[in-house]
This record gives C-alpha cells, sequence and structure tokens, in this order.
C-alpha cells in the first residue's frame, strides 16, 4: 500500500478540483453549446441528435467502474490529466477528421470515456480529502460547469465568426492540455493505491456491494429523487438550444446568448443559493432541490405558449438551480455514506449524471419529435414531484 500526496493539502481539494473542471469545461463548452444546432443543419433529426449523445453518455457510464478500479493503481490526479489530453485529441479530431460519420462515432465514445475518467478520478480525490466539508466540495465542483458555460459560449461564437470551427476545435484543444496540467497538480492530495487489492473481480465485487449500500433504506429515497431529476434535466439537454429556437422563438443568436446569460446568472447567485441551499444535511438539499426543479419544470411546460423570453429566462434560472441543490445533495451524501470506498463511491456516482443523460436523450427526442416539446416538459415535471415521495417512503421504512 502507498500513499502519495500531502494530507494537509485536502482542505483546497473542492477549490482545486473546481479549477480543474472549470478549465476542461471551459475548454469543452467553446463548441459544444453548437453541436446540436450544426447536427441538426447537417440533416439529423431530433431521434437521431438524440442517439449521438447516446454514444457519448453510455460509454461515460460503463467506463466509470473500470476508471474506479484503475484509481487503485494510479494517483487520481494522473488519470485526470490523461482524461483531460483525451478530451485534447477529440478536439483535434473534430478539426481535421469530422467528414467520417464512422470516424465521429467513434470519437463520440471515446470522449465518453474520457469524461469517464475525469470525472471518476477527481471525485474519488475529493471524497478522500473532503474531511467533512463534502457538501461545500462539490458545491465548487459542479459550479465550475457553471462558470464555464458563462463565457466559453461567447468565446467560442466570436472564434467561429471570425476563425471558422477549425480554430473553435483547436483552442479548445489547447485548453484541454492547459487542464491536464492543472490535474496533474493535484497529485499533492492524498492517495492510497494499493496493488494487492487491484484485482478487477475483487473490484467488480466491492462496487457490487456498493451500489447495493446505495439503496440502504437510510439513503435510497434520495438517490431515487435525485436521479429523477438528472433524468428530467437530462431530456432537454441535448435539444435545448432548438428548443429556444422552436418552443421559445429565439433566433440563434439569441439563444447563445441566452444560455450563457442563464449561467453567468446562475454563477453570480451562486453563493446566495449556496447559503440557503446547504443545511449540512444532504438529503435536505436533494428534497429542496427536487422540490424546485419539479415545479419550475411543470411552470416551464403549462405557460410554455405563453412564455416571453424573460419569463423563460427566469424558469431555467430556477431550474437550473433545483439540479444543482439535488446534484450537490446527492454527491455529498454518497460521499459522506460511503466514505470508506472512494473509488467505489466515485465510479457509483460518476455513473449517475451519464447513465441519465444516456437514457434520457434517447426518449427526449422520440416524445419532442412525435409530441411536442411542452409534452416532454409535463412529463419530466410530473416524475420529480410523483419521486419526491421516495424519500418519505424510504424515511418510514427506515424507521420500522
Amino acid at each position: 500500500m502507498m500513499n502519495t500526496g500531502n494530507s494537509n493539502s485536502s482542505n483546497h481539494i473542492g477549490r482545486d478540483a473546481a479549477l480543474a473542471h472549470f478549465s476542461l469545461m471551459f475548454g469543452y463548452k467553446i463548441f459544444s453549446l453548437y453541436y446540436p444546432l450544426f447536427l441538426a443543419a447537417g440533416g439529423l433529426s431530433l431521434a437521431q441528435i438524440g442517439k449521438v449523445y447516446f454514444l457519448i453518455y453510455l460509454p461515460m457510464a460503463l467506463g466509470a467502474p473500470l476508471a474506479g478500479f484503475l484509481t487503485r493503481l494510479v494517483h487520481p490526479a494522473l488519470m485526470a490529466a490523461a482524461a483531460c489530453l483525451g478530451y485534447g485529441a477529440y478536439a483535434l479530431a473534430m478539426a481535421f477528421d469530422a467528414q467520417n460519420a464512422i470516424a465521429i462515432y467513434g470519437w463520440q465514445i471515446a470522449l465518453g470515456l474520457s469524461a469517464a475518467f475525469f470525472f471518476t478520478s477527481l471525485r474519488a480525490l475529493m471524497i478522500r480529502n473532503s474531511n467533512g466539508g463534502a457538501e461545500q466540495d462539490f458545491s465548487w465542483f459542479y459550479n465550475a460547469s457553471y462558470w464555464a458555460a458563462a463565457a466559453a459560449p461567447a468565446a467560442g461564437a466570436i472564434i467561429v465568426w471570425r476563425c471558422g470551427f477549425e480554430a473553435a476545435f483547436m483552442v479548445s484543444a489547447a485548453i484541454c492540455v492547459y487542464a491536464g496540467v492543472l490535474s496533474a497538480g493535484m497529485i499533492t492530495h492524498s492517495w492510497e493505491t494499493n496493488r494487492r487489492q487491484a484485482a478487477l473481480a475483487g473490484f467488480a465485487k466491492s462496487f457490487a456491494k456498493t451500489a447495493k449500500m446505495s439503496f440502504s433504506k437510510k439513503i435510497s429515497g434520495y438517490v431515487a429523487l435525485a436521479f429523477a431529476v438528472l433524468l428530467a434535466e437530462s431530456a432537454l439537454h441535448p435539444f435545448f438550444p432548438l428548443f429556444l429556437k422552436t418552443g421559445v422563438g429565439l433566433e440563434q443568436t439569441e439563444a447563445i446568448w441566452f444560455v450563457a446569460l442563464v449561467s453567468a446568472a446562475f454563477s453570480v447567485f451562486y453563493f446566495f443559493v449556496l447559503r440557503r441551499g446547504q443545511t449540512g444535511n444532504p438529503g435536505a438539499a436533494v428534497c429542496r432541490g427536487g422540490l424546485i426543479a419539479g415545479v419550475s419544470t411543470l411552470m416551464f411546460g403549462v405557460f410554455l405558449p405563453f412564455l416571453s423570453a424573460v419569463v423563460a429566462f427566469f424558469l431555467e434560472f430556477v431550474r437550473n438551480a433545483g439540479g444543482f441543490l439535488s446534484n450537490t445533495g446527492r454527491s455529498a451524501l454518497l460521499a459522506e455514506e460511503l466514505k470508506s470506498r472512494p473509488s467505489e463511491a466515485a465510479a457509483l456516482d460518476t455513473v449517475f449524471s451519464p447513465l441519465a443523460i444516456a437514457l434520457a436523450a434517447v426518449f427526449g427526442g422520440y416524445v419532442v419529435e412525435s409530441f411536442g416539446y411542452q409534452c416532454l416538459l409535463l412529463i419530466t415535471g410530473t416524475m420529480i414531484m410523483v419521486a419526491l415521495a421516495a424519500p418519505l417512503i424510504a424515511k418510514k421504512r427506515e424507521m420500522r
């Protein structure tokens, strides 16, 4: 067994992970916002666009347990750095090899695996070094994506407008390499590798046991609710720029600025949301986030035909706040309950988001194409409100 890193640096794990996450997402979001518009312009249907996202997120969900296993052999900081290079390679491939459909699909799978390695590695490192501040650390980590989304799309729009998509992809690759440098710098954080426990079969058994622990009476209801919120968010995510154009009536440029401004506004109010939402009880954060996300999604669906851009902006901001609180609470809850198994817990936590997106993207594409955006919002909002009963049922089971 080998211990690497300085345990005194663990107080800054949330900050360091957030900086690495921000840099990687800034590089990726320079072009990712426009990807659905690009695919639609190329003749893909909404259902086909959903399947493209499926090719990214299903490998991410399936690759998370493998990434968790490898953290027993390699320091997570080095794995996260390698994953950032994978993102950079993907961006370069889109710049120079985007004409071959088979190659594009293959690179989606490679991107999904890179994401699995990055998020599993950093989550494992955060679980190991959180020292009782998991909810705060994960709130920094998740909010980094909003910070990136506030600035990267605008920067990407300027680059694409002045220099074309190829330049945007190359700038993205350079930023992803920088994120890799930041990730490698996190090797100073404490971590134990244990080659004697590195048998794949042994890890698979341990991971299965950890997954079973997440279905315990104490946390199963919160996990179910958090997954419902992820499904609801993810069902609209791949088509959101298209939704703003056809559902809300915005022009393409307005849709791009809408997404950037929602993220910027959320970043500004981040500390307000954090102060109100973080109670030191992650389960309560999941419930509060679920209620906010459910009500705002239903309101979005009910009033969609009459929405102005300003009201749509407010509702999307509130939906983001609900999802943020739910995600933060889920990760903190798993970190606290499964702290003795950081590799397995990180892999399990990483599975949630991509699995939800992979399933919801296909489902969302079918519903939108067949019944429209309003129907999708009403279905997903109702799903969250029904799932709010899960923590109450689990609480009663625990009291028996």
